[in-house]
């Protein structure tokens, strides 16, 4: 148990660091939305990759315990998840205030639309997680939800704009099944 509050304080630094910067992000394109021209589509991923660093920051109570021995390579795994979240949150929207006249949809089709690969990555990583320390069925809600959390956001990366809001749309309900099915509700 030691051991495992070591590891849970580089995931918190890094976890927070993550949640810092989308926060502040945010708030730099609140205060330019009057001046420069404001997109859903990566306001609507912001708000999902929130939405996984805060419930990754709350399971991490359950890896003290499902997780008896840590081997070097768990904790690569582990950080790797931490690492994606935190690119995520740092590309999706721009570090700055937009200036006037910009666009955060250029923004997005220029640079934010990259936190999209480490959302992939990070939904791709914690379904081989689940798979190797958790032991959760090829064939099960779980894997199916991760590989749906893995692709579409593959699918908004590289596609047109209209799939862009479509891959978007789809995301919001799997996103927040998915949050809502594999949460533990209470430690």
């Amino acid at each position: 148990m030691d051991t495992f509050r070591w590891i849970a304080v580089v995931f918190s630094m890094i976890l927070g660091l993550g949640v810092a910067r989308l926060l502040t992000s945010g708030a730099a394109v609140f205060r330019a939305r009057r001046r420069a021209e404001i997109d859903w589509i990566p306001l609507v991923w912001a708000g999902f990759i929130f939405l996984q660093q805060i419930t990754f920051w709350w399971s991490l109570e359950e890896l003290a315990t499902m997780m008896p021995k840590w081997t070097f390579g768990s904790f690569l795994l582990l950080v790797g998840l931490v690492l994606a979240l935190f690119l995520a949150a740092a590309l999706i929207l721009p570090p700055s205030e937009i200036a006037e006249g910009e666009s955060l949809r250029r923004y997005f089709e220029a640079d934010g639309r990259w936190s999209l690969i480490a959302v992939a990555v990070f939904n791709g990583l914690a379904l081989l997680i689940n798979l190797l320390f958790w032991g959760t069925p090829v064939l099960s809600a779980a894997t199916f939800l991760n590989l749906a959390l893995g692709l579409l956001p593959i699918l908004v990366f590289a596609g047109s704009r209209r799939v862009q809001m479509l891959g978007t749309v789809l995301y919001v309900p799997v996103g927040l099944y998915a949050a809502a099915q594999l949460l533990p509700t209470s430690y």
